[in-house]
């Protein structure tokens, strides 16, 4: 046991510069987002309130009792599965089969410049995306009203994100055609990574391109298709922003998400100690499904 202590010494002073180098790192990742975890999971567990900030009072597990009986929270997972459900969706759905025509575009000037169109609006911050979606939906000066005003269909303009019918469907048609650049390169570079004598063999066999995509193409994307709706559940349940952006939650919280409701609660209502649980909440269910996530894929490989 000595000898392998010795040893393991020996490596880590034989590589102290590489240790040094990456400190910072380390002192970083620790300070800025281990203790925050740290130091959310142990307010959630007290009263703590911006009336009485300096004296957070310790009440146990009643803060997550409180979340797991009150119906708004309920309301915002229903919402939320409203939101992954439609990501799902819209990635079998829209971004496979495009990028599959793109894909068979080949690697001519006029598939380049189609995969180019894709990729740019990734250079794009977010947040003006956001609010160029915000000003479409104006009720008085947004380019949606104005078109249906210009195409005489003046008594379908409305109030489009302050209206309990209409908020919900608006933000779901944010994004429009709704292939992300992300998505998109990941699902291109699965198909540009399958052996073009599969291809050759299934036109030999007679088979339609239909039945090529169905019986080579789809089962060898498969891989990528897992890390986007990985990575897309994972997006959706910390989401906040777009819902906090274009309707705050409304109109009458029916685009409040959980993300939203911590957000409100401990920034707006005052209520640390229950924004901070429900922060844990969500927490907990990320990493359980990261982990049952990461098995499922080790099992698959």
């Amino acid at each position: 046991m000595s000898g392998n202590r010795r040893s393991t010494l020996q490596r880590v002073l034989k590589a102290r510069w590489v240790y040094l180098a990456i400190l910072p790192s380390i002192a970083f990742l620790l300070v800025f987002m281990i203790y925050p975890v740290i130091e959310a999971i142990s307010l959630s567990f007290f009263d703590w309130k911006l009336t009485s900030y300096f004296n957070p009072r310790f009440i146990g597990l009643r803060n997550y009792e409180q979340i797991l009986s009150d119906p708004l929270f309920w309301s915002s997972c229903r919402i939320l599965l409203v939101f992954i459900a439609w990501g799902f969706c819209l990635t079998m759905g829209f971004v496979v089969p495009v990028t599959w025509l793109v894909y068979r575009l080949g690697s001519g000037w006029a598939g380049r410049l189609v995969q180019r169109a894709y990729v740019i609006p990734m250079m794009v911050p977010s947040m003006v995306l956001t609010l160029f979606w915000r000003f479409f939906y104006e009720p008085n000066f947004g380019m949606l009203n104005r078109i249906l005003e210009s195409a005489g269909k003046t008594e379908w303009t409305r109030v489009w994100l302050g209206e309990v019918e209409t908020a919900l469907p608006a933000l779901l048609f944010m994004g429009f055609p709704w292939i992300s650049g992300f998505g998109f390169l990941v699902i291109l570079a699965g198909f540009q990574g399958i052996d073009e004598s599969l291809h050759e063999s299934g036109r030999i066999d007679g088979a339609s391109s239909l039945r090529v995509f169905l019986r080579i193409d789809f089962p060898l994307i498969i891989p990528q298709l897992k890390i986007l709706i990985i990575l897309g559940m994972i997006n959706g349940l910390q989401q906040f922003a777009n819902p906090l952006i274009m309707t705050k939650g409304g109109p009458r919280y029916s685009t409040t998400v959980p993300g939203l409701l911590m957000y409100k609660n401990a920034f707006e209502y005052g209520k640390l100690g229950y924004g901070a649980a429900i922060g844990v909440l969500l927490f907990v269910v990320i990493l359980a499904f990261s982990i049952v996530s990461n098995q499922s894929i080790k099992r698959a490989d």
